[in-house]
């Protein structure tokens, strides 16, 4: 029983000598933020992680909620989630969980780059490279994720052009327009893959939003 109270008292000895060394630390600002790594941030903007991170520099890492700041960083745009670690005595490190462009959604009034989920991200996201949808109108947001679903899953690219109406889906290969019902794109896609092999060089245009059928036109009959 004395040699378990020796250890029970040498422990509490130590517990208090740690608390009051870290009491010290603090008070001698020896656990200040003074160092932020960021990993995988990607394309997210960087001086809007800088902004976030500005209040808390120089504070003691003692009295810093990293769930707030975890909230604060998946708040920006772009961003799936924020794990975020504290080493000390003077760093924290933010591990980010980033979206991925995937196509370039283009209307009238610019281009918005997209996930191959559809998730709208930062303008800035886009380039040059990256396929293009064009969007003509103002239609129903299930017409454009029937035609990302197409696009994206038949890996279409920069083979296949695609526009994409307020009624319509209208894809152009090889210089024919291809016409597809937006609530049985893929099923319609699907159809033109069987009968692209047998379609005169005179055909400029295939309908196929008619059930069981492919109206064909050439501009030779317009």
């Amino acid at each position: 029983m004395k040699k378990g109270l020796r250890i029970t008292t040498l422990m509490v000895v130590f517990t208090v000598f740690l608390l009051l060394g870290v009491r010290w630390a603090e008070r001698d600002n020896r656990l200040n933020l003074t160092m932020v790594r960021i990993d995988n941030s990607s394309l997210v903007d960087s001086t809007a992680i800088a902004e976030i991170l500005r209040p808390y520099m120089g504070r003691s890492l003692l009295r810093i909620n990293t769930d707030s700041l975890e909230a604060a960083l998946q708040a920006l745009g772009g961003v799936d989630s924020v794990s975020v670690r504290i080493e000390y005595p003077e760093t924290i490190i933010a591990l980010f969980s980033t979206r991925a462009p995937a196509v370039l959604l283009e209307y009238s009034s610019g281009t918005v780059p997209v996930t191959r989920s559809g998730d709208v991200l930062p303008a800035y996201w886009g380039n040059d490279q990256m396929p293009v949808i064009s969007i003509n109108g103002t239609p129903d947001e299930r017409v454009i994720r029937s035609a990302l679903d197409l696009f994206i899953k038949h890996e279409f690219g920069h083979f296949v052009s695609m526009r994409v109406s307020n009624q319509e889906i209208v894809l152009i290969e090889n210089g024919i327009r291809i016409i597809l019902d937006p609530e049985s794109a893929r099923e319609n896609w699907l159809s033109w893959q069987g009968i692209k092999g047998i379609i005169d060089s005179r055909v400029d245009e295939v309908d196929l939003r008619y059930v069981n059928q492919a109206v064909l036109r050439s501009t030779e009959e317009t």
